[in-house]
Parts: structure tokens; sequence; C-alpha cells
């Protein structure tokens, strides 16, 4: 991997370190770090030998409680790089408060690998999470779902099209059993989130204000350009909208989430609702953001999922030319 690609990761100390080896195995050009006294020296030298990393990865048990300056402190050295908080679901759930005012846009939860090998999926995901960051490509609908499943693609014109949209979800969730019942049921919610948030939430005037009233009866102008995608591949539900207006910014997404997460409920109000009911559903949450031209929200949900289904989760907040 060329040195302008080299991943940083940073530790808290050696224990830290020895728990995150796994989840780092055979990923090339990782330089290791502890965020000891002599951080502010480590980077300079690293500076010196000309290393731009695109990449920065912290363990949730360095930051933000243990060293709530240590976003400030690295992108002073390196500003072009991203940052990965990477945090176990045994862990406390970091505060997101600290990561919206540091400019925190990724957070992978328990991707850890256990004897069993349960956790080799998460640690799956965090792998691609990492080649996607290095090599600047957002989250796309396919990387959910195992590789020929077909992917179902609407155009929206009207309003009127939502239940049908979220009924053919439902459709597509074949089966019985309690658990394929419940997805079934996350499906319809997310689809009809997703699809309310283009519609109603997304349209905005030049004031920032909401252009349309949450439930209005309306035909969409060609120019908001609504495409609503999903996928199922037997055990996974992957499911995204796009919208051509781009009016969520990634600190403002980052901000919402905080705000209902310290609320700890979900307010009806202008401030994102949807956005946190989206997050806390999925298992993996995606937004992709062209500002001024396209948002494109979107995640998974699994009929089995090795998350804690009433945890928060992790995300993906990337930013296109």
């Amino acid at each position: 991997m060329p040195s302008h690609h080299a991943i940083l990761a940073f530790f808290k100390d050696a224990d830290d370190e020895l728990h995150c080896s796994p989840l780092l195995a055979g990923i090339p050009a990782v330089v290791r770090i502890m965020a000891g006294n002599s951080l502010a020296m480590t980077l300079e030298n690293l500076k010196r030998t000309g290393i731009e990393p695109r990449l920065a990865i912290l363990t949730g048990r360095l930051y933000p409680e243990e060293r709530p300056a240590m976003v400030a402190v690295v992108r002073e050295y390196f500003p072009a790089a991203e940052f990965l908080l990477v945090t176990a679901s045994a862990d406390p759930f970091p505060s997101l408060q600290p990561l919206a005012v540091d400019r925190v846009r990724h957070l992978v939860i328990n991707p850890f690998p256990s004897p069993d090998g349960s956790g080799e999926e998460p640690r799956s995901r965090f792998l691609t999470a990492v080649t996607k960051l290095v090599e600047g490509r957002p989250w796309e609908i396919g990387d959910y779902v195992e590789a020929g499943t077909p992917v179902h693609e609407f155009f929206i014109s009207s309003s009127d099209q939502k239940e049908e949209l979220i009924a053919m979800v439902e459709r597509s969730i074949e089966g019985n059993i309690p658990r394929v019942d419940l997805l079934r049921q996350k499906g319809a919610l997310l689809a009809d989130e997703m699809l309310e948030n283009a519609l109603y939430g997304a349209p905005r005037g030049e004031d920032g204000a909401k252009l349309y009233r949450k439930g209005e009866e309306r035909v969409i102008r060609p120019d908001e350009n609504i495409v609503f995608r999903f996928a199922f591949d037997g055990e996974t539900v992957a499911m995204e909208v796009s919208d051509g207006w781009g009016s969520l910014s990634p600190e403002l997404v980052i901000e919402h989430l905080a705000r209902k997460q310290e609320n700890g409920r979900f307010l009806d109000d202008a401030g994102g609702r949807g956005l946190f009911i989206i997050w806390r559903f999925l298992d993996h949450f995606h937004v992709s953001i062209t500002p001024g031209r396209q948002t494109v929200i979107g995640g998974q949900i699994k009929g089995i999922s090795p998350l804690n289904p009433e945890s928060p989760k992790g995300f993906h907040i990337s930013t296109c030319p």
C-alpha cells in the first residue's frame, strides 16, 4: 500500500492494542501508535517521513472519554485524514456529541472476531469499511447482500407510490417463522421512514425551512430525482433512498443523532426524527452526501443480527465531490 494510503491506529495502552490485534490482522500499512505523553512527538516524526494517511482508527477505550482532544491533536498533523471509531458492544456506547464536534463520521461497533467465529461477519464489514475509506468510495446497496442478488429500483413520481413500495418490500421477505415476520415488520417500518425522509424531510427552501408537510399528497418534480432501492438475499434486507436535494451535511446528520441520543426518545420535530429511527433500527447505516446535489441514505437489517436490537448502531457518513 502506498505511504499516502497508510493507516494510523491509536490505542490507549498495550492491553487495548492486544484487544484490537485480531481486528487489524492482515491489513497492510497499519502504523500502530500508543496515545501516551509522547504522542505529539510521534506524530511530528511521522509527518517528517512524508506520510499522508487517509484514515486514522481510534478505539472506544481511548476516545472520547479517555482522550477527548485526541482527534484535534491528530488533525493538526494530518488534516486530510478521515477518522473511524471502533468499539466493542460490551464497552459503553460513546457519547455522540464529541463526535459531532470533532467531525468523526464513521463508527463501527462489535467488529471483533470471537473464538467461535461469530464475529467474522462484523469484522468483514469492518474490513470493507477500511477499504472504502482508504479508497474514498461510499457504501452501496450491493455491499450488503450476496453477489448476484437482484436490486429493485424505483423512480418516484408521486407520493402515492409510497404505500405500494412498502408492500413490495414486505412481499419480497418470504417466510412465516417469527424472525422472518419480525424482519418483514422492520423492513416495512424502515422503508416508510426512508421514503418519508426523501418526500418531506429533504426538500428545503433557501432558508432551510421544509417545503412540504408530512403526509401531504404531491407530485415529485423530475429534478428531485427520488429513487428507492431494495434487495433481499434470503437473510439480509438492504434498502436505500436517494434524492436530488443534497440538503444534509455530515455534521448535521451526526448532530441529529447526538441530540436524539441525549434526549433518549423519538422527538417529532424538525431535527431528524426519521434519521434517528432509521439509524436505530438498521444493523448498518450509511449516508452519502453530494452537497446541493444528492443525498443517499441506506443500510441493512438481518434476520439474525449479532447486535443487540435495542442498542445504538454504528454509521458511515461520507461526502462526495
